[in-house]
């Protein structure tokens, strides 16, 4: 009788094991508790993505925290391994920096807007930007990339800067994301007009380090059942109301 008690045992738990080897396949990496996703500083748009992308980790199990860098010194640490994934970034950052892997679902747009002071100046395209001097803000690589070869572009890092140098006369216009206009609310910065419609539009795209490419399928998943939940447009109508808000509090009258 004991014999067959423990054969019965024996059993049972041959039974189980398939079930625990599916849920935890062999030399697979276990889910790391926190990352760490690199990211540019006083960066509204991305301040508005951040919560998409952490209620996705946190559906795997997983605390994303934001680690704050100038832009391009984030890119570059994020392309040396030195991160997990960054929170956002247009399509195509892939060509550049080849050793990060995006995640195929679309996040907020990305809109390139003209900036000036005091007066709005008309550009009609890319090619209108030709008789400016124009600043850019270094990092923002979707501008960076269309305003490659002109010569009369100067990368700054830093909103403050480039809201002074409109100001001061150093520079015409400033192509910018739209979402700084939620800097110069926070830097209380008043007088600055813009175009109603954008230069370019590009979605935008989290993406985390080649060796991490095999979390891709479930961050993909998580990130469509957001979609798919009303979460996603939920963020992004709070971003707009708050982006409509600080934009015509300092428009110029």
């Amino acid at each position: 009788m004991v014999f067959a008690a423990a054969r019965s045992l024996v059993v049972s738990l041959l039974a189980a094991t398939p079930l625990t080897l599916a849920a935890q396949p062999v030399g697979a990496d276990p889910l790391p508790a926190t990352v760490a996703l690199a990211r540019p500083e006083n960066e509204g748009l991305t301040d508005a993505s951040f919560p998409i992308v952490k209620e996705a980790y946190r559906r795997l199990g997983i605390d994303a925290e934001e680690a704050m860098l100038p832009g391009e010194r984030a890119l570059q640490a994020l392309n040396s391994g030195q991160y997990f994934g960054d929170v956002i970034h247009a399509a195509g950052l892939e060509q550049n920096y080849p050793n990060l892997v995006r995640v195929p679902v679309p996040l907020l747009q990305i809109e390139a807007v003209v900036f000036s002071y005091g007066h709005a100046l008309p550009v009609a395209g890319w090619a209108g930007l030709q008789p400016y001097r124009v600043c850019i803000r270094r990092g923002i690589k979707t501008i960076e990339w269309a305003t490659a070869g002109m010569t009369n572009v100067l990368a700054v890092s830093q909103y403050e800067l480039i809201f002074n140098m409109l100001k001061q006369g150093h520079c015409d216009v400033a192509v910018l994301a739209r979402s700084a206009w939620l800097e110069a609310q926070r830097l209380q910065v008043k007088g600055l007009r813009t175009q109603a419609a954008p230069l370019q539009t590009w979605p935008s795209y989290h993406y985390v380090y080649k060796s991490h490419a095999g979390l891709v399928p479930a961050l993909s998943e998580q990130l469509q059942k957001l979609r798919k939940s009303g979460y996603m447009a939920r963020v992004e109508a709070d971003y707009e109301q708050r982006l409509a808000a600080a934009a015509s509090a300092g428009q110029a009258p």
